[in-house]
């Protein structure tokens, strides 16, 4: 899955593959490959990187703690990145899917049909890699179809939901 990273003022490329027990991370086409240690928390996470250890450290204010330094992150799904450049209107359209980032566990399904969300809204949370990615919602607005329950298995790019 490609994310766009944004870390103080500058933006890398971020795509994350699976291979075998690590993972093979590619930040702006260099590639590294990583060790999950520890990630049963969605906040904190322990984890090799070309045998380097990390403690990654998260909350909800996009701020994240790297082995005890300080960082302000946001990140984007590409799929995103590339609808808002586009067409800068696009994301203001009748309806907006919702898939999955990567394959994973729908944890939870925080909304229902026919409830009305804000702009950053927690929708649904996917567990991948040992790391709980909450999906939010880019926009105000109705949901119109939920096509995922809790404790359902989902691939990438599976419908998850549909905002009207």
């Amino acid at each position: 899955m490609a994310y766009i990273v944004k870390v103080d003022d500058k933006k890398y490329k971020v795509n994350i593959k699976e291979e075998s027990s690590d993972w093979k991370i590619l930040l702006d086409d260099k590639e590294f490959h990583t060790e999950i240690v520890a990630g049963n928390n969605a906040s904190k996470l322990t984890l090799f990187i070309d045998n380097r250890p990390y403690n990654i450290f998260y909350d909800s204010d996009n701020r994240i703690l790297v082995n005890g330094e300080e960082y302000i992150t946001e990140i984007i799904d590409e799929q995103i990145q590339k609808l808002i450049k586009a067409s800068p209107d696009a994301i203001h359209k009748k309806e907006l899917t919702i898939t999955a980032p990567m394959s994973g566990l729908v944890i939870e399904v925080e909304v229902n049909e026919g409830e009305s969300v804000t702009a950053g809204q927690g929708l649904i949370v996917v567990e991948a890699m040992k790391m709980q990615n909450e999906m939010n919602a880019p926009r105000n607005g109705i949901v119109k179809k939920v096509f995922v329950q809790k404790g359902q298995t989902v691939n990438s790019k599976d419908i998850l939901l549909e905002i009207e």
